[in-house]
């Protein structure tokens, strides 16, 4: 039998080795439950790091028998936290998902803050209590690789992304998931961070002004030319989810309301969302500026608008002689809403009055229920038809937009059972009962948007009204609820298909598979008679363009969303 050397034996068996070995087992775990790759296949890249880290967390502390093991924590919930993100959000996460953080805050209910907050924050407690000053020399010099890591992904970006490209797995453009499975989780996010400082200062060289405001007022220009003029009422409707698409799901009733399936038959068509579980901005940017929400320069888009014109689609309207409306049900501090939609060209902006007193308003959440959270979309298509009416009697003759973001269908789905009483039940090899409130959600959201349609067409009858929703919710479990449950048949990017409602001049009409960002095409073509498609590019009647194809018209855009300068 084969005898190792006690200095071997010491050099193979021990903490490090330990810790190692535990990591890759949790991440298997993790794998098997629907997360990312196991650290496994990427120790080769990301194992030094994470022993780095771990060796730091444990020379800083007091060395007795707990030491190793509080040291591992911080880390092993980082890691839980990652694919925890990945299977609620089916998306990878970056450093600059921690701007998120206020506005997760706001919307989540209290245990899921207490919750977020104790995984943050808690397992770091006991190490900084344990911290032995004696060893501050240790520290000190411990720290120094880590902070000079960091610093080049803010300091030294362009030289971080190329020597990560250089020595790396594969980065692999079209696939952060892919990425990460290549070379792992903490060494993505330092990478994902460095190149969005060298996004940032690419920006600068698409910054070109007068070009780009000379290129919006030909396009405004043309339209205008083309027959522009008609009303347009876009709405984005919060987590719009078509419980009918499961197909491991049973109901004791059909989910949508007979007036409902009356109006639109088979006409809801699918668009896909750049999102899944979260990020309202990210859907409301791709919808209203018509390229992809790339996250190049900021996790959401709209947080890094400064109020500068970007020329979206209302910007686009209002140089043709709109008037340009956005009405939002929740805050306006919420994802940096006034700015970008300054920014994005609406000339008013409405939030409910009671979420800001120093606005003027036509919304109130007065009547709303408090177990309800957010306005029901009836009662805020309600105000809205109010409001649209009486800007549609003041100024004849001024084409609007009107813009509409409803919040009622977020997470967790709570109902006021005296005014919406549960109204079916549901069977599934998968019990969720946030689908279950979801669904009797969507028989009076369904009810809702049928009357708002009917009296919108009596108002308006030669007009465009969109509806689309802008994400999926994340239900109980995520993405592992959509997989167990066969949302869609689980085809390729299930998660990412919504519904989206067209309705021209009354009549309502279906487009085949778009993405959000193809509904600003809708507007214009449907505008114009269908010139905009024949003379633009334009996916609605051909094969959709990929992603990727627009990033130069993203960067464009962004640079000058950017501008510190309005």
């Amino acid at each position: 039998m084969l005898k190792l050397s006690p200095r071997l034996r010491r050099w193979l068996f021990n903490r490090h080795t330990a810790f190692l070995l535990f990591i890759a087992v949790f991440t298997l775990i993790e794998q098997l439950l629907g997360g990312l790759s196991s650290f496994v296949y990427h120790i080769p890249f990301e194992g030094p790091l994470l022993l780095y880290l771990y060796w730091l967390l444990d020379a800083i502390q007091r060395q007795d028998r707990w030491t190793a093991w509080l040291a591992a924590l911080p880390l092993v919930c980082l890691y839980g936290l990652y694919d925890g993100f990945f299977l609620a959000y089916g998306s990878v996460f970056r450093v600059v998902n921690f701007s998120e953080l206020p506005e997760l805050m706001q919307v989540l209910p209290l245990p899921h803050k207490t919750l977020l907050a104790g995984i943050l924050f808690l397992p770091w407690l006991p190490v900084l209590l344990r911290i032995d000053l004696r060893r501050y020399r240790l520290a000190l010099a411990g720290c120094v690789p880590g902070l000079l890591l960091a610093a080049s992904t803010q300091f030294a970006a362009e030289p971080f992304v190329n020597g990560f490209d250089s020595i790396g797995t594969d980065v692999v453009v079209w696939s952060d998931e892919l990425s990460v499975e290549n070379n792992g989780r903490f060494a993505m996010l330092l990478y994902f961070e460095a190149q969005r400082r060298v996004a940032l200062a690419q920006s600068a060289t698409y910054r070109d002004r007068p070009g780009y405001a000379a290129q919006a007022e030909a396009l405004a220009r043309a339209l205008a030319d083309n027959g522009a003029g008609r009303h347009v009422h876009l709405v984005v409707m919060e987590s719009f989810i078509d419980p009918t698409l499961f197909k491991g799901v049973q109901y004791s009733r059909d989910t949508r309301h007979p007036d409902f399936v009356a109006r639109f038959g088979k006409n809801a068509g699918y668009s896909l969302s750049p999102v899944f579980g979260g990020g309202t901005a990210q859907a409301e940017f791709e919808v209203l500026c018509g390229v992809p929400a790339f996250h190049a320069l900021s996790s959401i888009e709209f947080n890094a608008f400064t109020g500068a014109a970007a020329y979206c689609m209302p910007g686009i309207l209002r140089q043709t002689g709109y008037r340009t409306l956005a009405s939002n049900a929740y805050k306006p501090s919420f994802f940096n809403a006034v700015k970008a939609y300054a920014g994005i060209g609406f000339a008013e902006t409405y939030f409910p009055i009671e979420y800001a007193r120093q606005r003027d308003s036509y919304i109130s959440v007065a009547d709303m229920p408090a177990r309800e959270e957010y306005l029901f979309d009836g009662d805020l298509f309600t105000q809205n038809l109010a409001f649209v009416g009486k800007a549609l009697q003041d100024n004849p003759g001024q084409p609007i937009l009107n813009y509409v973001l409803s919040m009622y269908g977020h997470f967790p789905h709570t109902m006021d059972v005296t005014r919406r009483p549960p109204v079916l039940t549901m069977k599934a090899s998968h019990n969720d009962g946030q689908l279950l409130l979801a669904a009797n959600q969507h028989y009076y959201r369904t009810e809702a948007i049928a009357a708002y349609v009917r009296k919108l067409s009596e108002l308006d009858p030669k007009s465009l009204i969109v509806l689309i929703s802008d994400h999926l919710p994340p239900l109980e479990d995520g993405t592992g609820s959509y997989k167990r449950l066969g949302y869609l048949a689980n085809i390729e990017d299930s998660t990412f298909y919504n519904r989206i409602l067209v309705v021209e001049d009354g009549k309502p009409r279906r487009y085949r598979n778009l993405h959000h960002f193809d509904v600003p095409s809708i507007v214009f073509n449907y505008l114009t008679d269908g010139w905009y498609c024949k003379n633009y590019e334009c996916n609605l009647l051909r094969t959709t363009r990929e992603r990727a194809g627009y990033y130069e018209r993203y960067m464009r855009l962004m640079a000058h969303a950017v501008e510190t300068q309005p």
